[in-house]
């Protein structure tokens, strides 16, 4: 497996050991690969079985296969890298090609960002939302127009048929979140076409977020040298509403990244108005958001949690899901769903 894929890219110029497994396994749909360079540089290649399933979060209309939904993503970088925005950058194969072929299996490369994931401080925070700000102001053309797994045009509608088909089987007390979360993705979508699109993140938290070693900074908000960060992690990415990237953005700034998966704290978000302004305030020192964006912001914020919510609906409902891990996801997004309209209001202030 890994001689193809060093086929394709480096003529099998970098040796064993300095390649190693990050995640998944060929036994599995998807393997992903570190490779240190001879020059000491590092490298990520996400290899993913062609004839697999685009994952859940990637489904929607125009990701059909996996090859979509992968050069979806590496053409976004593509038009990140051209625009000179600070981000992975793609690897092409050894004939120029975005997308690796090594037999049964598609990999995407990019480069490795070296850096301390964000913890996050305040002032980290204040940097993450200027970082957001930035990416906001890239307007995505030609070959990366390919819409992110949130874009209304592919969420709403997934959303909806997620929603229908498990409609007779919901629970009583679940009924009204479903309500709730139909009633999100509607709002977004007769609002979407009154806001701006630009290339969208559509995960960013501190996890998927590094200030570079050695980076030079501005002071943030709590007096400190805050350095660039740069987001990571862009398997969400693409085309879609900045408002949107920028709600998810708000809520997820409560969670911090060495919280272990199933802490409550890791998904039971108590809205913090010193993190919501670090991150506001960031933003608005680079963009700020339309009346209409300000408009659709409550929506927007708890947009990615409606989306999420019907996913869980669908594995719990329909493929029998359950155990404490969905307990606790649930729990997260009914969490998000009620502090959605709390964490717009703490925002709004800032960002107009």
């Amino acid at each position: 497996m890994i001689g193809r894929l060093l086929d394709e890219y480096h003529e099998r110029s970098v040796p064993p050991e300095d390649i190693q497994i990050v995640a998944g396994s060929v036994q599995e749909a998807r393997i992903s690969y570190e490779l240190t360079l001879p020059d000491g540089s590092r490298q990520l290649i996400r290899a993913y079985r062609a004839d697999g399933a685009v994952p859940v979060h990637g489904r929607g209309p125009f990701t059909e296969t996996v090859r979509d939904w992968l050069l979806g993503r590496a053409e976004t970088l593509d038009v990140l890298e051209a625009s000179g925005y600070a981000a992975p950058r793609p690897v092409r194969t050894r004939t120029g090609e975005l997308i690796a072929v090594a037999g049964p299996w598609l990999a995407w490369a990019t480069t490795y960002v070296p850096g301390v994931v964000l913890a996050p401080t305040l002032d980290q925070l204040h940097a993450l939302g200027s970082s957001l700000g930035r990416l906001h102001r890239v307007i995505a053309g030609g070959g990366g127009r390919r819409l992110a797994s949130r874009h209304p045009a592919v969420a709403v509608p997934m959303t909806l048929a997620r929603l229908d088909a498990v409609a007779g089987l919901l629970p009583a007390d679940w009924v009204p979140i479903a309500a709730a979360f139909r009633q999100t993705v509607l709002a977004v979508e007769a609002g979407a076409s009154a806001v701006r699109e630009s290339v969208v993140h559509a995960d960013v938290w501190a996890r998927h977020a590094v200030q570079p070693v050695g980076s030079v900074g501005s002071v943030g908000p709590a007096g400190a040298v805050a350095g660039p960060v740069v987001l990571i992690d862009w398997e969400t990415c693409g085309l879609g509403l900045s408002v949107l990237d920028l709600g998810n953005c708000l809520l997820e700034c409560h969670l911090d990244a060495a919280l272990a998966g199933l802490d409550p704290e890791r998904w039971l978000i108590s809205p913090a108005g010193d993190r919501i302004e670090a991150v506001a305030r960031g933003y608005a020192a680079v963009r700020r958001l339309s009346a209409a964006e300000l408009s659709l912001l409550p929506h927007a914020v708890r947009f990615t949690a409606a989306v999420d919510g019907a996913i869980h609906f669908e594995l719990a409902l329909s493929d029998g899901v359950t155990g404490p891990v969905m307990d606790a996801r649930l729990a997260g997004i009914q969490r998000r769903m009620e502090v959605a309209d709390e964490v717009a209001a703490l925002a709004a202030p800032h960002l107009g």
